[in-house]
């Protein structure tokens, strides 16, 4: 465990011009202090507003405006992409996923019926009518569109309990799910897109299974500790320290044990992940259409949230933009702490880029101070700087092929020479690519 987490600016030195470059990283002070800690394990020190001269990685909470990414530099890098609202918002993932469905079929159920509201209201209505009037009358759950940690929701079967006042998703809720002793549980599994074009998804060996605290009862649906995993509920609940069978204190385990709870039990833990791989790819497919200008420096860690049914069968609950990196247990820790060493990793930043920013900070400060004098000094050769602003970054034409592995993360997609060959063409690829993935997982 890293012993201190909450590393203040003040507390490590800003690159000085007469030391040696160091890798600067930009974040607001409310940033993540595991991840402060692992950079400046790592040697990075952080940048201060007006007084570092560069930085080498911008890390945050919500996007980039257009300018931020349009100015990003090759040795620099940004942790969002553009247009990722696509499947980080819960309409937006339901509706993208809903247009992937009727284009391309069976392979896109991999998410419980939903409905838009109040777009789908009546479409809702109709549906809730038929059921009723079987006496099927089915249990649903309502989550606002942009709203994370479990905030505002709930899950009914009474039509008269349905209130809502912002856009919201209301899904069939699966009343099977598979259970450890009595409890519900879900999956939050760490993905990393290091580049869209061409596609590079990565999954992390790693992840966190996330528990409900009550056990898991379907006559009882106004109690949230046994229908929700979310941690920033279950932290509160009074069983939360409690001994519960086979799951024991707390609401985690990280994704090995699960994992070693599979294998005692005979249950196909493989074929369980391989599934959620095709989910992820498939997830992805679509964003990678629409962000095909973005930035070599860009890159995103998502947390796809994964619900297993009593047949086995993930069925994805929601895509998360920035997951969070808090720390409220071991579990955490374990988990979380290497991840964000290996996201690190990837990013394949080194001193040299340490270096070109410095170079380059230095002949902006000259050419600044040049303008203010009547003869300008004369800038050092040009095959001696770094790119001027204005030139793009490198292309994917001269970008050396991204690792199959790095730490835990293993490279998912592409996954063989057709998908390999397919990402790099621009127009027609989407169908072959997903039937590469129906072929190689049986969908």
């Amino acid at each position: 465990m890293i012993a201190s987490q909450g590393n203040n600016n003040q507390d490590v030195a800003a690159p000085e011009s007469s030391s040696p470059p160091r890798l600067c990283y930009r974040m607001a002070e409310t940033g993540p202090p595991l991840l402060k800690a692992v950079l400046e394990k790592r040697g990075w020190c952080p940048y201060i507003e007006d007084e570092s001269p560069y930085w080498n990685l911008w890390w945050r909470g919500s996007r980039f405006r257009i300018s931020e990414y349009s100015s990003c530099r090759p040795w620099q890098r940004l942790n969002h992409f553009p247009k990722t609202a696509l499947i980080t918002r819960k309409d937006c993932l339901f509706r993208t996923l809903k247009t992937m469905r009727g284009i391309y079929g069976a392979v896109f159920d991999f998410v419980p019926q939903t409905f838009l509201l109040p777009n789908d209201y009546v479409r809702f209505i109709r549906v809730y009518a038929e059921e009723e009037e079987k006496g099927e009358k089915g249990v649903w759950i309502c989550k606002p569109a942009d709203l994370s940690r479990g905030r505002k929701i709930f899950v009914f079967r009474d039509l008269q309990d349905l209130t809502y006042d912002c856009n919201a998703i209301l899904q069939r809720y699966i009343p099977n799910p598979m259970l450890i002793s009595g409890y519900k549980f879900d999956l939050r599994c760490y993905v990393l897109v290091r580049s869209y074009d061409p596609l590079n998804i990565y999954l992390y060996d790693e992840g966190l299974t996330r528990f409900a605290t009550s056990p898991y009862d379907i006559t009882s649906l106004k109690n949230r500790y046994s229908h929700l995993t979310n941690t920033s509920i279950n932290k509160f609940s009074p069983t939360l320290l409690s001994e519960k069978d086979q799951v024991g204190q707390g609401c985690k385990w990280n994704l090995a044990k699960f994992q070693q709870y599979c294998a005692a039990n005979d249950l196909p833990f493989a074929r369980i992940w391989q599934r959620i791989k095709a989910i992820v790819i498939l997830t992805l497919l679509p964003v990678a259409a629409e962000v095909r200008s973005a930035a070599d420096g860009c890159f995103e860690l998502y947390g796809f949230d994964i619900l297993l049914d009593d047949a086995l069968r993930p069925w994805l609950l929601e895509v998360n933009m920035s997951p969070a990196l808090s720390v409220d247990s071991e579990v955490d820790v374990e988990v979380k702490e290497p991840l964000l060493s290996d996201v690190i990793a990837l990013l394949e930043l080194s001193v040299k880029d340490a270096q070109r920013a410095k170079q380059y900070s230095d002949l902006q400060d000259a050419l600044n101070a040049s303008k203010t004098r009547r003869k300008p000094e004369s800038p050092p050769p040009p095959s001696t700087l770094p790119a001027p602003i204005g030139q793009p970054p490198a292309t994917t034409s001269n970008r050396s092929p991204f690792p199959q592995q790095v730490g835990g993360f293993r490279k998912i997609f592409p996954f063989n020479d057709v998908t390999a060959k397919a990402n790099m063409m621009k127009q027609g690829t989407m169908r072959h690519i997903i039937q590469e993935v129906k072929r190689k997982w049986a969908l």
